[in-house]
């Protein structure tokens, strides 16, 4: 009962050096796009280690949408979440545990779409998966009362993708335009949005296009805040269906597994 689009954003794989755009594509600003590129992979170095120890309540709203953009049909998840990251060679592999808490009610045969970690969509500007991407200079923009550096970036076409499209048992990359929203004292991603770029119009999509956006969380004896993801929606519409997923996040907490070995001397 759910639809064949899978969307998932959990294998990313770098290719080394960023690629840039030159200055004349989006116009001159005082700050360069490197030291901003910098910032922001040092930040999300740091977002690697806060997301690694925390678990969250994930709430998944699945919605159905008419032709006239209004919902048919509403489901409603809650789960325990847990995000794994691992780097293996040249391949960071993100991995989501999530435990139910409240399952959704009777369920009738309406096709949802599935989709799955865009927690970590802000590492299209990571460090190690910049060179899949042109970026823009960043320019000054105010944002809900704060004054941050907003950046658009672009997939480089041919290069590997941090997402991927699953239809009857394949894997499609997703080429992701869009812009993120940039603190500039800290680097953190305050929020991040993309949409698909040309090229997968042969699979019947007319729009795949998702929003994360980040909020401060500050933890007991934690010096500083830390930025985690706050809600992702996620809009994908063939000629025929229209979907849109919103997944939350909230009350986060620090976990800690504590291993104890018992060494016994044989007699």
């Amino acid at each position: 009962d759910n639809c064949h689009f899978w969307i998932s954003v959990l294998t990313m794989k770098p290719l080394g050096l960023a690629i840039l755009l030159s200055c004349a594509a989006f116009g001159a600003t005082p700050v360069s796009t490197q030291e901003v590129l910098s910032l922001t992979g040092k930040a999300l170095q740091g977002f690697w280690e806060q997301l690694s120890n925390v678990n969250c309540v994930e709430s998944v709203q699945q919605i159905k949408l008419g032709p006239n953009g209004k919902a048919l049909y509403k489901q409603d998840s809650s789960f325990d979440y847990i995000v794994s990251l691992e780097l293996t060679g040249n391949d960071i592999l993100v991995e989501e545990s999530r435990v139910p808490i409240a399952k959704p009610g009777e369920r009738k045969t309406v096709p949802l779409l599935l989709t799955n970690g865009f927690s970590t969509m802000a590492f299209i500007f990571h460090p190690a998966f910049q060179s899949s991407f042109e970026y823009s200079p960043p320019t000054q923009v105010e944002f809900e009362g704060s004054s941050l550096l907003e950046v658009r970036f672009r997939h480089v076409p041919g290069a590997r993708s941090p997402s991927v499209l699953k239809l009857k048992n394949r894997d499609y990359p997703v080429d992701w335009q869009g812009a993120a929203w940039i603190d500039p004292a800290t680097g953190a991603i305050v929020r991040i949005s993309a949409s698909l770029m040309p090229g997968l119009e042969d699979l019947g999509l007319k729009t795949l296009a998702a929003d994360v956006r980040f909020s401060r969380v500050k933890f007991k004896d934690q010096t500083g805040a830390s930025w985690l993801p706050e809600v992702a929606t996620i809009e994908v519409e063939t000629a025929r269906q229209h979907w849109r997923n919103i997944h939350t996040f909230d009350r986060y907490r620090v976990f800690a597994v504590d291993v104890n070995t018992k060494t016994e001397i044989p007699k």
